[in-house]
């Protein structure tokens, strides 16, 4: 009888972008899944978790969910299907392939801060505004029953926004709020002293692999992030997860890996562009 608990893996900082192959990113995140628990010698079965970031114009979440009510279903190239289930929840969904592979979708938010930072709001099917303050942006998470974290940007921790941040670490607001990091950030830049100032204050930060809107980052979900042995119920998983997630015992394994200088300057440029390209509406 086997008695290992079974292994969680998460991806806590996940886009589906419209440009981006459904099948190729379900595919993807198998994958990279299972080459974790390769790495981690887990040789039973696993189920990978996919904590959606929506920013305030993207609605797959939602999309998926009517997939779910259709019974629509997602087909690749070697004709592995994947299908998508409703849980007891309103914020988790259930993807299965005809492989054998799990994976759970949690709805959650990207907001953009009036300070110009991002709060994520995960593990919440609500929506939220821009432009509100930070604070009142994790209060609104909080209230949610959402999971509030502060994900780290390029340039957006640095100057008058880094101090702003290094402020709120010392604030009783950070009760039940991460940091979050992802694999954009490039090796060469120092690391950020904002992780440094939550580690000695017991905050945790969450790996995410944070995908850009760009075909080529459609292999990115779950190539960056977290994994726990604990049980989870499938079907209230979202309850368990954030169980897991605030409980300070909770034993992470992380795995990360940094953006090499090339991808990450192309990327820059590209994001630089995406930005100023006028608007089609």
């Amino acid at each position: 009888m086997n008695t290992n608990p079974p292994l969680i893996i998460i991806d806590s900082h996940v886009h589906i972008h419209d440009c981006f192959d459904l099948s190729t990113f379900f595919e993807s995140a198998s994958s990279n899944c299972q080459d974790h628990a390769t790495t981690q010698q887990h040789h039973d079965p696993f189920i990978g978790v996919m904590l959606l970031t929506e920013s305030s114009w993207d609605h797959w979440f939602h999309t998926l969910a009517t997939w779910a009510d259709q019974g629509k279903t997602i087909t690749n190239d070697s004709n592995t299907i994947w299908s998508i289930h409703r849980t007891e929840e309103d914020f988790t969904l259930l993807a299965r392939s005809t492989q054998g592979m799990n994976l759970l979708i949690v709805a959650g938010r990207q907001i953009v801060t009036k300070e110009k930072l991002e709060v994520l709001a995960l593990l919440t099917s609500q929506s939220f505004q821009d432009g509100i303050s930070i604070q009142e942006a994790i209060q609104q998470v909080k209230g949610s029953g959402g999971v509030p974290v502060i994900p780290w940007g390029f340039g957006k921790w640095w100057g008058a926004r880094g101090q702003i941040l290094t402020e709120l670490l010392s604030s009783p607001v950070m009760r039940d709020v991460f940091l979050g990091d992802n694999s954009g950030r490039p090796s060469f830049l120092p690391y950020p002293s904002q992780f440094s100032m939550a580690s000695e204050q017991g905050i945790r930060i969450f790996p995410g692999s944070d995908p850009l809107p760009f075909v080529s980052e459609n292999g990115r979900p779950c190539s960056v992030g977290f994994s726990v042995k604990r049980e989870l119920d499938e079907t209230r998983p979202g309850a368990d997860l954030k169980k897991i997630l605030q409980d300070p015992n909770t034993a992470m394994t992380p795995y990360f890996h940094h953006e090499g200088l090339f991808r990450f300057i192309k990327n820059q440029v590209s994001m630089q562009l995406v930005k100023h390209q006028p608007s089609t509406a």
